[in-house]
């Protein structure tokens, strides 16, 4: 290991199947690191190879949060939307507790794009986040922020069919007639991405750190799918400026999370929010060169076979 400046690490998320998961289990795998889980419940399960740190269910203090990150090097936060606030108080109570790198929930896109931001809550409350921790580092702690695209896997599978395509189904909800090339990782990628960047301390310090695996558009990802399964997918449009305009006025009424959820893939499926990290507005320095990620095992096509495969 290059650096054992980052060694013991915290996760804040790890429970069930979805990133911070990932990122538990990968991180585990590698003897370069001692991996805890922080849990709010008794009854749940974490990957092995990993200490829990218990935290009182509800509302956790910050003087709870110090207590469970003291003598750890770095906090990731793996949240969900809906806890997203908490990350404040998270952070304040890592400097406290002399953490040295706290990765926030970012995934995704690029948080701090203006347009993002203007768009949707989630992307404000990601990229205000950034913001608070730039505002931080003189206190000590250093961060990393990694957009890692959307996860092609996770979202193809027909209980989220998130990015508008059911694969169970056949059926694909275009926006934007499908054109929009968009970043994609898959979830192990972004783990593994995770894994890298903590072997390059330096590199990765006070920065945002993108990692992309291929990029693809809905319409790429329907004739892929109509290819590998022998069937020709039904096909509707979104009328996208009314379901932004509903989505926007419910969330302001009502702080709805599901049509926040709707602006989240509005930001991912049109141009213009910095969905696709090589092109266009949202094209950034990718990170994988810089924290020697090696992703060309993962394919656009092997990813959608793998997800045919998996789910009909």
């Amino acid at each position: 290991m290059p650096s054992n400046e980052l060694r013991k690490v915290l996760i804040v998320g790890a429970g069930g199947t979805n990133i911070g998961n990932h990122i538990a289990r990968t991180l585990a795998a590698d003897p370069c690191f001692t991996v805890s889980v922080l849990s709010r419940r008794s009854d749940a399960s974490y990957p092995p190879n990993t200490s829990v740190i218990s935290i009182p269910s509800g509302d956790a203090s910050h003087a709870d949060y110090v207590s469970a990150f003291r003598g750890q090097d770095v906090v990731i936060s793996a949240i969900g939307a809906a806890g997203k606030p908490k990350e404040r108080i998270m952070i304040d109570a890592a400097i406290e507790a002399g953490v040295k790198r706290f990765f926030p929930s970012e995934s995704g896109l690029d948080n701090t794009n203006p347009a993002a931001r203007k768009l949707c809550p989630i992307f404000d409350m990601k990229g205000g986040m950034v913001d608070y921790l730039r505002s931080k580092e003189s206190s000590g702690l250093s961060w990393t922020a990694v957009p890692t695209g959307m996860w092609l896997d996770w979202a193809l599978d027909p209980s989220l069919a998130f990015i508008g395509i059911d694969i169970a189904h056949h059926t694909v909800k275009y926006w934007a007639q499908g054109s929009h090339k968009l970043t994609f990782t898959t979830l192990p990628t972004a783990a593994d991405g995770i894994r890298h960047i903590l072997k390059h301390p330096a590199e990765t310090a006070n920065k945002v750190v993108p990692i992309r695996n291929f990029e693809a558009s809905q319409a790429g990802i329907v004739a892929e799918l109509e290819k590998l399964q022998g069937v020709k997918y039904t096909i509707t449009h979104v009328d996208h400026e009314q379901l932004i305009a509903q989505a926007r006025a419910k969330w302001d009424a009502e702080q709805d999370i599901m049509a926040a959820l709707q602006l989240v893939a509005a930001g991912f499926l049109l141009p213009g929010y910095g969905s696709n990290f090589v092109e266009g507005e949202g094209r950034w320095k990718v990170g994988n060169g810089v924290i020697g990620l090696e992703a060309g095992d993962v394919t656009f096509g092997g990813v959608v076979k793998a997800a045919v495969e998996k789910y009909t």
